[in-house]
């Protein structure tokens, strides 16, 4: 059975940042006194321009069609788009004169963890999540959710891993393993085209494709605990690649 790319959207922040990138809505369906704050009010205005159907239903008709809600009072429908070719993906990166900045999420098995990560990854401008393929599409109503609409945002790659290592290599991409064997993250250097891979907390990043990487990174943990949240672990690693390339360009 094929993956459903048509996703049902319930939070009013992914609908509204979704909407102001200019995304694509089949309908938006609102209960009749949505209509009242400011953030429904642009919400409505943009869909307007649009020409997005907005359908004012009952309480009770938006109570049966939410799933992951029971106080929201606006639905929006989207056909995702977000399904990228790696080579496809570089392709554009290229053409608009950007350095691929690209995560690899190894055995990631949390919604809350991967949205969390992707929001990150909207927030400092990583290009590319690259991920196995799935049996559901990550991008749904939970990930759209949680990522404040970043799960639509940045480009999503589901291929085999060793594949994807591969065609980053031919490309001259840096890959490096997130793990508490490696090398302190602030001690290397982090600046051009890179990509971070990133294991499940419980399991780790997969033999495999640890070999095929360029090396470790890790962040020092005080004794006592042994690893951030991933989702944290992201925000510290491509902060501080976005630091060391503030400081490169200023130096340069």
């Amino acid at each position: 059975m094929p993956k459903s790319k048509f996703v049902q959207i319930e939070s009013k922040n992914a609908l509204l940042e979704l909407l102001r990138e200019g995304r694509d809505f089949e309908k938006i369906f609102a209960v009749g006194n949505a209509f009242k704050d400011p953030k429904s009010k642009e919400i409505f205005e943009l869909a307007a321009k649009k020409n997005v159907p907005i359908i004012k239903v009952s309480r009770r008709v938006i109570n049966r069609k939410l799933r992951s809600s029971s106080s929201e009072s606006i639905i929006g429908y989207m056909y995702s788009q977000n399904d990228w070719k790696l080579d496809e993906l570089l392709d554009k990166i290229y053409q608009g004169g950007k350095q691929p900045f690209f995560l690899i999420l190894d055995n990631l098995k949390y919604t809350q963890n991967i949205a969390a990560i992707m929001r990150t990854a909207f927030g400092v401008g990583v290009n590319g999540v690259i991920i196995n393929p799935q049996k559901k599409s990550l991008v749904s109503d939970e990930t759209l959710r949680i990522s404040m609409g970043a799960a639509e945002r940045v480009p999503l790659v589901e291929m085999n891993l060793f594949n994807a290592l591969k065609t980053l290599k031919e490309n001259g991409i840096k890959v490096y393993a997130v793990d508490m064997e490696g090398d302190p993250y602030y001690e290397k250097d982090l600046t051009g085209p890179i990509a971070f891979v990133l294991g499940a907390e419980d399991v780790g990043i997969s033999t495999g494709i640890m070999e095929r990487t360029d090396g470790k990174i890790s962040i020092p943990m005080r004794e006592g605990i042994g690893s951030l949240n991933v989702s944290v672990s992201t925000g510290v690693l491509t902060y501080e690649k976005l630091r060391q390339e503030v400081t490169s360009s200023k130096e340069s």
